[in-house]
C-alpha cells in the first residue's frame, strides 16, 4: 500500500447509518404541530451543522417555538431510536484491513467527540484511531469546509496526496476534495440520491469495497473526475482487487466478487477456510445439503455411479433414476403418484408446475404469498413475494395475484390468531374476486416460507386453504425445495402439517451433500403435458439421482427423523431462552431444524441493518449465518444439516449465545 499512508473515515452515516433514525426524531416533532418534514428538505441539509429546521418550522406554524426544548426532546427520542443500531455491514472487515496493512486510520466528522465516542463504542469501532476530528459545534470549520480534514491531516504528519476519505454525502465529499484528498462515497438511505460525482470512487457497501483495489483504481488519477469516470473505475477497478497469484487471475474474471474466504474442505457440519479455520455451517450450504459435508456414504455412490454412467438424456431409463422416480413416489403423500424429475432447479421445477395446474385447469392466473419466494427464473421473480426482486426486470408473469402470508406475528389484518377465524385464509377469496381476473389456474406456496423469513402458519392454515382451492376448482402447489427431506422433521412439512397438495415441487436437499436435483410430484389426473414444455437438459441427471436415493435412504432410516426433531425442539428451547436475554430477538420460531430468528429494533420493527451485522460478525465467531430476503430481510435463519448432534447442537447454540451478548453490550 505504497500510496496510502491513512484512511480517513467520516463517522454518521458512513462507519454507522443513524440517518434515517434521526430524520424520524425530527419528523416526529413536525408531525405534532401538524407539518410533515419532507425528505428532501433534510436530504438537502445532510452533513451540515445548523440546519434551520427550527425555522423552517416556525414559518410553517407562524408561531415561534421553544427550539432549546424541543432540541431536548429530539435527543431524548434520538437516544431511543439509535441504542440498538451497529456499524453498516462490512464496516468491521474494512477496518481489520487497515489495521492488518499497518497503515493509520482516523475520524473525521462534523459530530461532537461525545457524541463518536458513545456510538463508536456502541458499534464496536471504539479502538485503533490514530486521530479523531471533530467539529465539536463548531459551524465555522465543520464540513463541507475543509478544515477537519487538514486538521487530521496536520495530526497525522502526512500530505494529503497520501490519503484516502470515506464519505456519505456531498458535504463529506466536498470538504475531503477540497483538502486535496482522494475520496471514496459510501452512500446510505438517505443520501443515496444525492449528487457524489465529486468522489472518486462510489461503492454501495464496505461490501464491495477492498482496499488494495480502491488504491489501484484511483492511485495517481487526477483528484477530481466525471460521474461517469468514476462509475467506470467502480465497474473495472474492482469493488475488490485480487490477490496476486493464480486465484487473483481467476478472481478478475468474476461476474460479480465472491466473499474473501477461501474454503477447502468440510466435514458434517463443519466447514473448512484455507487458513486453517473452521466454520459450523448454520445454513447446510445454500439450505441443500441435509446430509453435510462430505458425508462418506454419498461420497461413495457418486464416486462409483461416475464410474459407469455421468448422465444421458432423459429420454431413457437408468437404475438410479428408476429406482428414485420408485422411491418417491413410496415416501410421498399418497395422493402423489407420478414424479417428474426432469427440472434442472427448485426454480424450474416451480415454473413447470406452474404450467402443468394452467394446461390442466385451462386457467392462468397465479396466486402466490407476501414474502414468498419460489425462485430465480423471471417467471418465478415475478411470481415472488418482494418487490426489491421484481424492480429491475420490465417483465413478470402475468396474472399473478400476491396475498398476504400468514405471519401472526406481523398479521396483514392486525388479528389475534385465537380469536381471527383465519382472515388471511377467507380474505383469498376476495382476491380472487376482484383482483385477479376470476381464472385462477393454482396457488403455490412454501408450507414454511423460506427465504422470506421462516414464517410458520398457525395451526388449520393450510387446510383451510386447500378446502378453498377445491371448493373453487384450483389446484394447491406446496414448494417444498426447502422444506422436503426431513427439513421439519418429516420427510415433507405436508405430513408435518397433514395436509397433501395437488402438486408438490422438492429439490435443495434431496441430493444430500450438493447434488444439484428438482423436480416435481403430481397427483395422476395431471400427466400429460408435453415433455417439451417442461424437460431440462440437466434435469435427471443420473449422478445427481444415485445421491439422492441413498440420501432418501438414509434419511428414512429409523431415528433419524426422530433425531430432527429432538435436536431441532432442543436448538429450539436454547434460543429461546437466549432471546430473553437480549433487546433485538423479538421470536425464534421454526419446525425440526428449519429456525428463524427474528431481529427487532427498540421499537418492535424489523431490523435488516443489525440482522446483517450480527450474521457478518458470526464469522468471526466460527459461524456462516445468512440472512432472510436476501439481506433486506431481518430473520437470521438457522438450518444446519440434518445430521447434526445435540452436542454440535449445544456449541452452535454457544456460539451464537456469545455473538448476541457482544452485540447486546
Amino acid at each position: 500500500m505504497k500510496d496510502v499512508d491513512a484512511f480517513l473515515f467520516d463517522f454518521d452515516g458512513t462507519l454507522w447509518d443513524p440517518e434515517s433514525e434521526i430524520f424520524r426524531a425530527h419528523a416526529e416533532v413536525f408531525l405534532e404541530f401538524g407539518h410533515r418534514l419532507p425528505v428532501e428538505v433534510w436530504s438537502s441539509l445532510v452533513g451540515t451543522i445548523g440546519s434551520e429546521l427550527w425555522t423552517r418550522l416556525e414559518r410553517a406554524t407562524g408561531c415561534t417555538a421553544d427550539r432549546r426544548e424541543l432540541q431536548e426532546r429530539v435527543h431524548r427520542r434520538q437516544r431511543e431510536l439509535l441504542g440498538g443500531l451497529c456499524g453498516r455491514p462490512g464496516v468491521h472487515r474494512i477496518l481489520g484491513a487497515v489495521d492488518a496493512l499497518g497503515i493509520s486510520r482516523g475520524i473525521v466528522s462534523n459530530s461532537t467527540r461525545e457524541w463518536v465516542a458513545e456510538y463508536a463504542r456502541q458499534c464496536g469501532v471504539a479502538e485503533g484511531w490514530s486521530t479523531v476530528q471533530c467539529a465539536d459545534g463548531n459551524r465555522a470549520g465543520a464540513k463541507p469546509e475543509p478544515d477537519l480534514y487538514v486538521a487530521a491531516l496536520a495530526s497525522l504528519g502526512i500530505p494529503a496526496e497520501r490519503a484516502v476519505a470515506f464519505e456519505d454525502s456531498p458535504s463529506g465529499v466536498r470538504a475531503a476534495k477540497r483538502a486535496g484528498i482522494r475520496c471514496v462515497a459510501i452512500p446510505n438511505a438517505m443520501t443515496a440520491a444525492l449528487d457524489l460525482q465529486e468522489a472518486d470512487l462510489r461503492f454501495e457497501s464496505f461490501e464491495q469495497v477492498d482496499l488494495p483495489g480502491i488504491v489501484g483504481a484511483i492511485g495517481g488519477r487526477p483528484m477530481r473526475q466525471t460521474r461517469t469516470a468514476a462509475r467506470t473505475a467502480a465497474r473495472t477497478a474492482a469493488p475488490k482487487a485480487p490477490p496476486d497469484g493464480e486465484a487473483g487471475s481467476a478472481l478478475r474474471h468474476y461476474y460479480y466478487r465472491p466473499d474473501d474466504l477461501r474454503v477447502v474442505g468440510g466435514e458434517g457440519v463443519y466447514l473448512r477456510a484455507d487458513d486453517g479455520r473452521r466454520y459450523l455451517d448454520c445454513s447446510s450450504g445454500t439450505f441443500n445439503l441435509s446430509l453435510g459435508y462430505a458425508h462418506p456414504e454419498i461420497v461413495e455412490v457418486v464416486r462409483e455411479q461416475a464410474g459407469r454412467l455421468i448422465h444421458v438424456t432423459s429420454k431413457f431409463q437408468t437404475e438410479p433414476l428408476n429406482a428414485l422416480v420408485a422411491k418417491l413416489a413410496e415416501v410421498s403423500p399418497a395422493n402423489l403418484t407420478r414424479v417428474h424429475l426432469k427440472s434442472a432447479s427448485g426454480s424450474d421445477a416451480n415454473e413447470s408446475a406452474v404450467k402443468i395446474a394452467q394446461v390442466h385447469t385451462g386457467k392462468s392466473d397465479v396466486v402466490t404469498l407476501f414474502r414468498g419466494h419460489l425462485g430465480q427464473t423471471l417467471g418465478m421473480i415475478g411470481a415472488s413475494g418482494a418487490a426489491f426482486r421484481r424492480a429491475p426486470f420490465p417483465s413478470h408473469l402475468p396474472g399473478v395475484v400476491h396475498v398476504p402470508d400468514p405471519h401472526c406475528l406481523r398479521c396483514f389484518y392486525r388479528q389475534e390468531r385465537a380469536t381471527c377465524g383465519l382472515l388471511c385464509v377467507e380474505r383469498i377469496n376476495d382476491f380472487i374476486d376482484y383482483a385477479s381476473t376470476g381464472r385462477v389456474a393454482c396457488v403455490v406456496l412454501e408450507p414454511i416460507s423460506g427465504n422470506g423469513g421462516n414464517v410458520v402458519p398457525p395451526d388449520g392454515y393450510l387446510q383451510a386453504l386447500k378446502d378453498l382451492c377445491e371448493e373453487r376448482g384450483i389446484l394447491l402447489v406446496f414448494d417444498e425445495i426447502q422444506t422436503g427431506f426431513g427439513r421439519t422433521g418429516r420427510m415433507f412439512a405436508a405430513d408435518h402439517f397433514g395436509v397433501a397438495p395437488h402438486l408438490m415441487t422438492f429439490g435443495k436437499g434431496l441430493g444430500g451433500a450438493g447434488m444439484p436435483i428438482a423436480g416435481i410430484l403430481t397427483e395422476e389426473r395431471l400427466t400429460g403435458v408435453e415433455g417439451h414444455h417442461i424437460n431440462s437438459t440437466f434435469g435427471g441427471n443420473v449422478l445427481a439421482a444415485a445421491a439422492a436415493l441413498k440420501t432418501v435412504e438414509i434419511i428414512g432410516r429409523p431415528g433419524f427423523l426422530e433425531n430432527v426433531r429432538d435436536v431441532g425442539g432442543h436448538v429450539l428451547e436454547r434460543l429461546r431462552a437466549l432471546a430473553t436475554r437480549v433487546p433485538f430477538v423479538q421470536e425464534v420460531r421454526g419446525v425440526g431444524l428449519m429456525i428463524g430468528i427474528d431481529i427487532v429494533d427498540r421499537d418492535g420493527r424489523p431490523d435488516p441493518a443489525l440482522t446483517n451485522h450480527l450474521a457478518e460478525r458470526g464469522l468471526d465467531h466460527g459461524l456462516l449465518l445468512r440472512t432472510s430476503l436476501y439481506g433486506h430481510g431481518n430473520v437470521l435463519k438457522v438450518r444446519p444439516a440434518l445430521i447434526m448432534t445435540r452436542q454440535e447442537a449445544d456449541e452452535m447454540c454457544d456460539l451464537l449465545e456469545r455473538l448476541f451478548l457482544e452485540a447486546a453490550s
